[in-house]
C-alpha cells in the first residue's frame, strides 16, 4: 500500500548502508555464497523495517525471490569498487531471454565461474525470465563506472580485453533484438550481433557529440550570421555572390547544370533574403541534430536518433533467422538481396549514404564554419565546383568517420562462390563507409550442406562423400580472406572469429574505423553440418584456430607499407612457429595440435577416422613424428 511504500522510500539509505557493509563482509569469507537477496531480506528484518508475515513483508520478499540479482563478490562491480569510493558499489544481475533456446553455449563459455547453470524446461522458468525482463525493463543503462577500462565515449580508444564490456549496456546489446529464428547454438548469430553491437557502440557517441556541435553552431548562427553575411557582402560582393549561389544550390536545391544556368535559375525562382537563407541553414543544423540523437527510430527503443548503419544481407541462413516473424532482428534498414548481389547492393547504398551525409550535414556545417568565423579567406568559383561535385574524396577524417556504415553480409557461397567477382569488385572501389562481413560454415547451410569453395576437401558433406566410392570434393579449399591480401588495392582484410573475442571485436572497430573497404572472415561453426554439440560454436572456432586450420590474422594498411608492418599473426597460439601446442587433460604432457585433432572433434570428418587393432600400426609412423619430418625439425 502507499504508506507502505513511503516508509520503504524513507528507509532505503539506513537499507542500502546496511546491505552494503554485510556484503563487504562476506565478500572478504572464502566460499561464502549468500545471494544478494538473501542479504537484503535479513536486513530489512534485522532493522524491524516490515512486520514479518503482514502482506506487504510477503510481497516484498516474493519480490526478492524473483530478482535475478545473485553476485555480491564481482569485485569490478561492487567489492573493489565499494572499498575505494563508498557507497558506490553496484550490483551484477544476469537476465535470460524468454527466447532462450537452451543450446548451452553461453554456460559452455562461462566455464566454471557457475554464473549460470543449465536447468529444465519448465512454465515457472519462464513466468521467472518474463517477471526479470519486466523487472530489467525499469533499469536504466549499466552506468560507465561498472564498465571497467571499457571507454562507451570512445570505444576505440579501449583496450582489446575491454572491449567485451559494451555488451554490459543494454543500449549496445539491442543493436541486434532476436534473430532466434537460427539453430540453437548457431555460429553465425553471435558474430553478426558483434557486428552489429559494435557499430552501435562506435557510431552512437559520435553522432550524440556531433548533434550537439550541430545545436551550438544553430544558436552562434541565429544571433550573429546575418551580420556576418552582411559584412562579406560590404568586403567583397565577389565571394558574397559566389557563395549565395552555392549556398542555395546546395542548401535550398536551386541548381542548375552550369553556374550560369543556376543564376538564371535563382533569378527566377529565390525570392528570399539573406536573413531566409541564415534561417534556412539554422533549421537544416537543428534537424539534423535531433534526427542524430533524439529521433525515436523505432517504437520500444530508446529516443537515441536515426540508425548508424544499414545491411545488406546476401541470401542464406543469416536471413532465414533475420527475418522470421515476428521478430526481425535488425533495428536499422536490413534488405535481402539476391544470393550473389549482398556486397554490391551494400556499396550503392553505401554511396547514398555519402551523397545524403554530404548534403544533410558535412556542407551545411562548412557553410556554418565559414559564416562563424567570418570568412577568413575568399569563396571562389573553385569552391562552387568543388561542392557542387562533392564527394567523400573531399572529406577529413573526422567527417568520414561519421558517415553511417553499411555492413554486407553473406555466407561462404554467397561472397566465396556466385558473389566472388562482386565482393572483388566492391573491396577494389575501396569505399570509406563499406564493411563486408563473410559468415564462413565452409558449406552451403540453409539449402542441405553442398560444397562450396570454402569447404576443406575432406568436409564429407551430405553431397560430398569423400572416398573410394565417389571421387568427392578434389580442389582444395578457398581462403577469401587470404586472396583479398593482394591484388586487391589497400583494404582492411581480417581473418577473426569467436575464438578470440577481443581480437574479433578489435578487428571489427579498426575496420569500421579504416578509411576504406573493411573485409572480415568469420569461421561460425554450423551445429548439424558440421556434426558439433549446440553448445561448441566458440569451442570449434578455438579448435580451428589452433589447428592451423583457419588461422587468425589482420592486415591494417594503415600500418605501412609491407606485409611486415600491415599483417598481425600474434593472437595464433604458438605464432612464432609452425604448429600451436596443447596439454593432454589427463597425462599433461604437450602435443603439436594438428588439423587432424580439429577434424575429429567434427561429425563432418567421420570417414576419415577409424578404430583399428594396435597389430595393425606396427611399423607405421606416428603422426607427431612425421609432422618433425615434414617441418623438418
Amino acid at each position: 500500500d502507499e504508506a507502505t511504500r513511503k516508509v520503504l522510500l524513507n528507509k532505503i539509505p539506513l537499507i542500502d548502508a546496511a546491505v552494503r557493509e554485510e556484503m563487504l563482509i562476506k565478500a572478504n569469507i572464502k566460499g561464502d555464497g549468500t545471494r544478494f537477496n538473501e542479504i537484503v531480506k535479513n536486513k530489512i528484518t534485522e532493522l524491524g523495517i516490515l512486520e514479518p508475515g503482514s502482506q506487504a513483508y510477503t510481497e516484498m520478499f516474493a519480490i526478492l525471490d524473483k530478482l535475478p540479482i545473485a553476485y555480491h563478490k564481482a569485485k569490478a562491480v561492487f567489492g573493489g569498487k565499494d572499498k575505494k569510493e563508498p557507497g558506490e558499489g553496484g550490483v551484477f544481475s544476469i537476465f535470460v531471454s524468454d527466447l532462450c533456446k537452451g543450446c548451452g553455449a553461453c554456460v559452455t563459455v562461462c566455464g566454471t565461474k557457475g554464473a549460470l547453470e543449465m536447468v529444465s524446461e519448465t512454465e515457472e522458468i519462464h513466468t521467472d525470465y518474463h517477471s526479470a525482463i519486466n523487472f530489467m525493463n525499469l533499469l536504466g543503462d549499466t552506468r560507465t563506472k561498472y564498465l571497467g577500462l571499457y571507454d562507451p565515449e570512445n570505444p576505440g580508444e579501449s583496450k582489446n580485453a575491454a572491449l567485451k564490456n559494451h555488451m554490459m549496456q543494454r543500449s549496445k546489446y539491442e543493436a541486434l533484438q532476436s534473430g532466434d529464428g537460427a539453430c540453437a547454438g548457431c555460429g553465425e548469430k553471435t558474430v553478426l550481433h558483434s557486428v552489429s553491437s559494435l557499430t552501435e557502440a562506435m557510431m552512437r557517441p559520435l553522432m550524440h557529440r556531433k548533434a550537439d556541435r550541430f545545436k551550438k553552431k544553430a544558436d552562434t548562427l541565429a544571433k550573429h550570421g546575418l551580420s556576418i553575411l552582411n559584412e562579406l557582402k560590404a568586403k567583397d560582393q565577389a565571394s558574397y555572390s559566389i557563395f549565395r549561389r552555392t549556398f542555395l544550390h546546395m542548401i535550398m536545391d536551386i541548381g542548375a547544370e552550369t553556374a550560369k544556368e543556376t543564376d538564371a535559375r535563382i533569378s527566377r525562382e529565390f525570392k528570399g533574403s539573406d536573413e531566409d537563407m541564415i534561417n534556412g541553414l539554422v533549421a537544416v543544423l537543428r534537424q539534423e541534430a535531433y534526427n542524430l540523437k533524439e529521433l525515436r527510430a523505432i517504437e520500444g527503443l530508446m529516443p537515441n536518433g536515426m540508425a548508424a548503419m544499414a545491411m545488406t544481407a546476401s541470401t542464406g541462413c543469416n536471413t532465414v533467422y533475420s527475418s522470421t516473424p515476428p521478430n526481425n532482428p535488425h533495428p536499422y534498414p536490413w534488405m535481402n538481396s539476391l544470393f550473389q548481389d549482398g556486397a554490391t547492393i551494400g556499396w550503392l547504398v553505401g554511396e547514398s549514404f555519402i551523397y545524403d551525409h554530404s548534403r544533410r550535414s558535412v556542407i551545411p556545417e562548412r557553410f556554418a564554419d565559414m559564416l562563424i568565423t567570418g570568412f577568413d579567406k575568399e569563396f571562389t568559383e573553385s569552391d562552387y565546383f568543388m561542392y557542387t561535385h562533392f564527394s567523400d574524396m573531399n572529406m577529413t577524417d573526422l567527417e568520414t568517420i561519421e558517415l553511417p556504415k553499411v555492413w554486407a553480409i553473406g555466407g561462404d557461397g554467397a561472397m566465396g562462390d556466385i558473389g566472388y567477382q562482386n565482393v572483388s569488385k566492391v573491396i577494389m572501389q575501396n569505399r570509406p563507409n563499406i564493411k563486408i562481413m563473410l559468415l564462413d560454415t565452409q558449406v552451403y547451410s540453409n539449402t542441405g550442406g553442398q560444397n562450396s569453395e570454402s569447404s576443406s576437401m575432406l568436409g564429407g558433406f551430405d553431397m560430398n562423400q569423400f572416398g573410394d566410392a565417389t571421387q568427392g570434393k578434389q580442389t582444395e579449399r578457398k581462403s577469401v580472406a587470404e586472396s583479398f591480401m593482394s591484388g586487391h588495392g589497400s583494404a582492411f582484410v581480417a581473418q577473426v572469429s569467436m575464438a578470440n573475442s577481443a581480437t574479433l571485436f578489435k578487428a571489427i572497430l579498426d575496420g569500421l574505423f579504416y578509411r576504406g573497404t573493411a573485409f572480415f572472415q568469420s569461421y561460425t561453426a554450423c551445429m548439424p553440418e558440421h556434426g558439433v554439440a549446440d553448445y561448441a560454436a566458440a569451442v570449434q572456432a578455438l579448435r580451428i584456430r589452433d589447428s592451423r586450420g583457419m588461422p587468425e590474422f589482420v592486415m591494417n594498411p594503415m600500418n605501412g607499407e609491407t606485409y611486415f608492418d600491415t599483417l598481425d599473426i600474434k593472437s595464433n597460439q604458438n605464432y612464432m612457429n609452425d604448429w600451436a601446442t596443447k596439454m593432454a587433460p589427463v597425462t599433461k604432457k604437450k602435443y603439436t595440435f594438428t588439423a587432424a585433432h580439429w577434424a575429429f572433434t567434427e561429425a563432418r570428418f567421420r570417414l576419415h577416422f577409424k578404430k583399428v587393432n594396435e597389430s595393425k600400426v606396427e611399423g607405421m609412423v606416428e603422426l607427431m613424428d612425421m609432422i618433425e619430418k615434414v617441418t623438418m625439425n
